[in-house]
């Protein structure tokens, strides 16, 4: 078998999606998971039955995760709510998001570990997104209580599977609370907030201090969003025209990202003449660090882990498989939060990576692009069919998701793609300039301001296209 990892990914994704449409228990699974592990130790040196039994062992393993998943214990916070008298509610617990400024209202994850509620205190676990109305002065591991309204989310009439309550409860969030009044907690000491995701999150809120002050508020939030993953403050008007477009997608952090950064350490760590092994593993632990920087999303976790995966082919002379990165990803994701085989930016990020690995060279092998002799209308069709792919691949699930059906999406490709690489290395080169060259920061930043009217502009531009995007009903 050529792509064994690619052929358990899917196995276990298929027993993930059976126990989401099921109401078989968790204790059948669990049950069945365990058989088939017994049967297949048995079976060991009968290869064909082994496999079988494995597989649906494994089957059986990613039901068993998501109905884990599921299950929420005794004390999560979602069980202390009550409609019928629902009386303020007091929490004790930590953020652990960055709080974001949303429609004049500071919003933020924040993880309970206390609750009152009629005088009475309860030791409770889980997550809530929390709600405070106007600009609040709070940060990343701060420690508070809050007092307020804690309910469950709404679906209002929509899908299932496209409300935001299903959103949130695959992020693992079961309530949402709208505070009156806070306070820190006695217990809070900003010395104790020493981890690695504290020293990632100051050195995002250090760059994110660096666009701010040399950049535009339209130009400072498109250049956070691509280069740090941080898309809260871009205007809805932006947003949305990218969403009518296709091209929203440059708006994230993702593997096209992941690929730029990797590129150009492993080039820089090349120039300086560092053995290969050392080269290896300062890339390794630079791209993690970008990974965590950026809030670790599915599509950065999945091209991170392929980029390694990529590098160490290349460290131990063997071509890595596409297929076998990208199920390995998957799988890594699937284990730590199994719901999150039902996020939208899952399923967007392996589709289109799937379908330009294999829709690409089959389309490229059809119209022999082989034979073309001019090279710059060889690159010219070869980009376009990476990008006709891509939109192909992905198609489907924008359709079903969104309700926009965007044909400009392969042409808009060619000219903000390329326009979003080179942001993304102005990016990085403002924050590295602010520090070696600061004199010059202001001049380079003029740069970066024209870069990214050209990209809206061209945006605009693509938009007034007959039939550029049709709204579906």
């Amino acid at each position: 078998m050529k792509q064994p990892l690619a052929f358990l990914a899917i196995i276990y994704s298929l027993g993930i999606f059976l126990a989401n449409n099921t109401k078989i228990p968790f204790l059948f699974f669990y049950c069945l998971a365990a058989v088939f592990f017994v049967f297949s130790i048995l079976l060991f040196k009968k290869k064909l039955g082994f496999a079988l039994i494995l597989f649906c062992a494994i089957f059986s393993l990613g039901a068993v995760s998501l109905k884990n998943a599921q299950s929420l214990p005794k004390c999560h916070i979602s069980r202390y709510i009550s409609y019928k008298n629902s009386p303020p509610y007091q929490i004790k617990g930590q953020i652990i998001s960055a709080p974001n400024l949303k429609n004049n209202r500071t919003v933020f994850i924040f993880k309970t570990k206390e609750v009152q509620m009629n005088n009475l205190k309860y030791n409770c676990c889980g997550n809530i997104l929390v709600y405070i109305k106007g600009r609040k002065d709070l940060h990343y591991l701060e420690e508070l209580i809050l007092t307020g309204n804690l309910y469950r989310p709404f679906r209002f009439g929509q899908a299932k599977q496209k409300s935001y309550q299903y959103y949130l409860y695959n992020q693992g969030i079961y309530s949402l609370m709208h505070v009156r009044s806070l306070e820190q907690s006695p217990s809070f000491n900003k010395a104790n907030g020493v981890s690695l995701k504290m020293f990632t999150f100051r050195l995002k809120n250090k760059a994110q201090k660096i666009m701010c002050r040399y950049l535009s508020p339209i130009a400072a939030s498109i250049f956070a969003a691509m280069v740090l993953g941080d898309k809260a403050d871009i205007p809805a008007t932006i947003y949305n025209s990218m969403i009518k477009s296709g091209t929203v997608h440059i708006l994230v952090v993702s593997g096209f990202n992941v690929g730029i950064v990797a590129c150009t350490i492993s080039l820089f760590l090349k120039l300086i003449r560092l053995p290969k092994i050392l080269r290896f593993f300062l890339a390794v632990t630079l791209l993690i660090l970008y990974c965590l920087i950026t809030g670790a999303s599915n599509p950065v976790v999945r091209a991170t882990l392929m980029a390694i995966s990529v590098m160490f082919g290349y460290l131990v002379k063997r071509q890595a498989d596409i297929y076998n990165s990208c199920a390995l990803a998957a799988l890594y994701i699937l284990l730590v939060n199994p719901r999150q085989l039902f996020d939208v930016g899952f399923e967007l990020s392996f589709a289109s990576v799937i379908s330009i690995t294999y829709i690409y060279p089959k389309i490229r092998l059809f119209l022999r692009l082989d034979d073309l002799k001019t090279k710059y209308l060889k690159f010219l069709v070869e980009s376009c069919l990476v990008s006709f792919s891509a939109w192909l691949g992905t198609m489907g699930l924008v359709v079903y998701y969104f309700r926009i059906f965007s044909p400009v999406t392969v042409l808009a490709n060619l000219f903000i793609v390329p326009l979003a690489a080179l942001i993304t290395l102005c990016g990085f080169s403002l924050i590295a300039m602010s520090f070696l060259l600061p004199s010059l920061t202001l001049l380079f930043s003029s740069t970066c301001e024209l870069w990214v009217s050209l990209l809206l502009n061209i945006n605009s531009l693509l938009l007034q296209l007959p039939y550029a995007h049709i709204r579906l009903s």
